[in-house]
C-alpha cells in the first residue's frame, strides 16, 4: 500500500484538492497500483467549457496519481451512440428529419467531417491537446457496432426486471408490476428507420435472441451474440462500462451527484447487477460564463473550448479550473475581468519563479502547467499593455516592436504575438467598448474648448518632451505640470486627472487610456508632438 498522503486532519485541509481524491482512490483501492480516471460528453452540439470541468477534473487526478508513484490512464468517452434529440439553434431546422437517428449517423450540417458526431468531437479533442491533455478517446458507436458490449448487454437483459426495480425504487410513483414486465433496458435502432424512439422490444429469450417492432412497420428477431442492434439506457450503460473499462475514478455535474441522481442510480445497478464495486465519484459545480450561470451544449448556447483559448492562454485556463475545488462554482470571464485573469496568473508564476508562494500555490501552478513536469514559463509581458499598444499600432507586430524598443523592453517575440493575437479576438469579439484608436490628425475642436491655463499645460509638456524622455523623469514631470503651491492635496489630484483626460481625448479621443508615461514614450516624441503640437 503506497503511504498516506498525510497523517493529520489539520494536515489534510493543507493538501491540494486532486491529492484529496487520490487520498480517498487509495482507501478505496488499498492494493492497487495502477488507476483508470475516465470523463466524457455528448456531442449533441457544440461542446461547451462546462464539458471541460469534466475531464479536466480526471486529467489532475491522473497527475497527482502519478506524482504519488501510481500508474493512471485517462480516458475519454464520446457518447456518440445516443439518439439526435433536439436541434441546436445553430443547425438548420432541416435536420429534424434526423430526430432520434445515432448522432454518428447523422450528416454533418457544416460539411467538413464525415458526420455530425465527428464534427464536435473534433474540435474538442484539438482543444484539448493544446492544453496538455491527451486521453484515450472511447467513441461508443464503435464500441456498440463491434458488440464488444455484447457481454454487458446480455447481463442487462438478464437483470431486466431487477433494473426495472432498481429505476423504481428512485421514482416518487415507482413502477407497477405491469411496468417492470414490460422494461427491456435496451434501446433499439430500427434497421429500417434507423429510430430508436418508434421501436419497443416484444420479447427477450433469455439468452441471445431479441424481438423488436418499430412503427414504421419493421420487425425482426435479432441475436445479439452476433450483432448490435441497440445500446443500453443511459444509467444501465454507465455502469456496464464502468465495469468494461475498469473505472476507478470519474466525476460528473452537480444533477448527477445529488442524492438520488444519476450516480446513486448507476452505482446501485454496478453494485446489484454487474457486481462491481462502483468508482469513486466526485460532482462538482457548474461552469458559467459572463454571468451565466449554466450552459447547454444541446441547445447550441455556451462558449467553446475552442473560442476560450482564442482569449487564454492555455496554462491560464486550466489555472482557473485548477485553483477551484471541484464544489466550487467557476466563471470563465469574457469581459474586462480577462485582464485581472493574466495579471494574477503573471503574477503568481512570477513568485512561483522567485520561491515565494505558499506550497498549496505552488502547486495549482505546477498543475496549471500544459507539460505535466514543467512550471509554466515566467511572462514578463503585460496582456494589458499588449491589448492597449496592439490596438494604436492596428494590429501591426512590426510597428508594436518599434514601441517596445523605444521603451527599452526587451519582450519574447512569440508571447507578444500570442498576446497580440488574443487581446485583438477579446476586444474585437467581447469588449468593443474598449477599443482605443490613434488620431490621424491633432484635435483641435477639443483643444479649442480647453480653458487658456489647459492649453498651456499643453505646450510646456511639449517644451520640456526632449529633455524628459526617459519614463522615470516624464512621469514626474506629468504629474509636476498641473500642479499649483495653493492646491491641497485633493485639488492636486483633481487637476492632474483633469490633464490626463486632456491629453487622452487629445491623442485617443477618450478620458482613459494606458499608463500615460509608458503610453507617450512607446508612441514616440514625433507622433506625441504631431498630435498636441496644434
Amino acid at each position: 500500500m503506497k503511504e498516506r498522503l498525510r497523517d493529520t486532519e489539520e494536515q489534510m485541509e493543507e493538501i491540494y484538492w486532486p491529492e484529496n481524491i487520490v487520498e480517498k482512490l487509495t482507501e478505496l483501492y488499498p492494493d492497487k497500483g495502477e488507476f483508470v480516471c475516465a470523463a466524457g460528453a455528448t456531442p449533441s452540439g457544440n461542446v461547451h467549457v462546462g464539458n471541460f470541468r469534466d475531464i479536466i477534473t480526471s486529467d489532475l487526478v491522473c497527475r497527482a496519481l502519478k506524482e504519488k508513484g501510481f500508474k493512471a490512464e485517462l480516458i475519454f468517452s464520446w457518447d456518440e451512440f445516443d439518439r439526435l434529440r433536439k436541434i441546436p439553434p445553430n443547425i438548420p431546422s432541416s435536420f429534424s428529419k434526423y430526430l432520434g437517428i445515432p448522432l454518428t449517423e447523422v450528416p454533418d450540417p457544416f460539411q467538413c467531417h464525415n458526420s455530425y458526431a465527428r464534427h464536435f468531437e473534433s474540435e474538442f479533442e484539438e482543444a484539448l491537446s493544446q492544453l496538455g491533455i491527451y486521453p484515450r478517446f472511447i467513441y461508443q458507436s464503435e464500441e456498440y457496432q463491434n458488440n464488444r458490449y455484447y457481454r454487458g448487454i446480455k447481463k442487462a437483459l438478464q437483470e431486466r426486471k431487477k433494473i426495472a426495480k432498481i429505476l423504481g425504487s428512485f421514482r416518487t410513483q415507482g413502477m407497477t408490476e405491469k411496468e417492470v414486465e414490460e422494461h427491456y433496458p435496451l434501446q433499439v435502432y430500427c434497421r429500417n428507420c434507423r429510430r430508436s424512439t418508434t421501436t419497443r422490444v416484444v420479447s427477450y429469450d433469455g439468452e441471445d435472441k431479441i424481438k423488436y417492432a418499430c412503427k414504421c412497420g419493421c420487425s425482426e428477431i435479432v441475436d445479439i451474440s452476433k450483432e448490435n442492434v441497440g445500446k443500453l439506457g443511459w444509467k444501465i450503460d454507465w455502469a456496464m462500462r464502468w465495469q468494461y473499462e475498469g473505472v476507478n475514478f470519474e466525476p460528473g455535474g452537480a444533477d448527477h451527484a445529488v442524492a438520488g441522481g444519476s450516480y446513486d442510480v448507476a452505482k446501485k445497478i454496478a453494485e446489484e447487477v454487474f457486481g462491481i464495486q462502483p468508482p469513486l465519484f466526485q460532482g462538482y459545480a457548474f461552469v458559467g460564463f459572463q454571468g451565466v450561470a449554466k450552459m447547454s451544449s444541446s441547445r447550441g448556447t455556451g462558449i467553446t473550448l475552442k473560442k476560450a483559448l482564442e482569449i487564454y492562454e492555455p496554462e491560464i485556463i486550466r489555472w482557473i479550473f485548477c485553483k477551484k475545488s471541484p464544489e466550487d462554482s467557476i466563471t470563465l470571464s469574457f469581459g474586462p475581468e480577462v485582464i485581472r485573469a493574466y495579471e494574477e496568473f503573471d503574477r503568481m508564476v512570477g513568485d512561483y519563479h522567485q520561491g515565494t508562494l505558499a506550497p498549496l500555490e505552488r502547486k495549482i501552478i505546477e498543475f496549471s502547467s500544459v507539460v505535466a513536469s514543467k512550471p509554466p514559463p515566467k511572462r514578463e509581458l503585460s496582456f494589458r499593455q499588449v491589448a492597449a499598444f496592439g490596438q494604436i499600432v492596428q494590429g501591426n507586430f512590426q510597428e508594436l516592436m518599434k514601441m517596445y524598443e523605444r521603451l527599452g523592453i526587451k519582450v519574447d517575440e512569440e508571447v507578444l504575438k500570442i498576446r497580440l493575437k488574443k487581446s485583438k479576438v477579446w476586444i474585437d469579439e467581447f469588449v468593443p467598448e474598449l477599443k482605443i484608436k490613434l488620431r490621424g490628425s491633432p484635435n483641435r475642436d477639443y483643444y479649442e474648448k480647453l480653458s487658456q491655463e489647459e492649453k498651456e499645460q499643453i505646450k510646456r509638456l511639449l517644451r520640456e518632451l526632449d529633455n524628459c524622455w526617459i519614463l522615470e523623469k516624464l512621469t514626474g514631470l506629468l504629474y509636476e505640470i498641473p500642479k499649483k503651491p495653493s492646491y491641497s492635496e485633493e485639488e492636486v489630484r483633481v487637476a492632474q486627472k483633469r490633464f490626463f483626460e486632456n491629453l487622452y481625448q487629445m491623442l485617443i479621443d477618450s478620458d482613459t487610456g494606458p499608463r500615460l508615461s509608458t503610453f507617450l514614450i512607446a508612441l514616440g516624441k514625433e507622433k506625441i508632438k504631431e498630435l498636441l503640437d496644434v
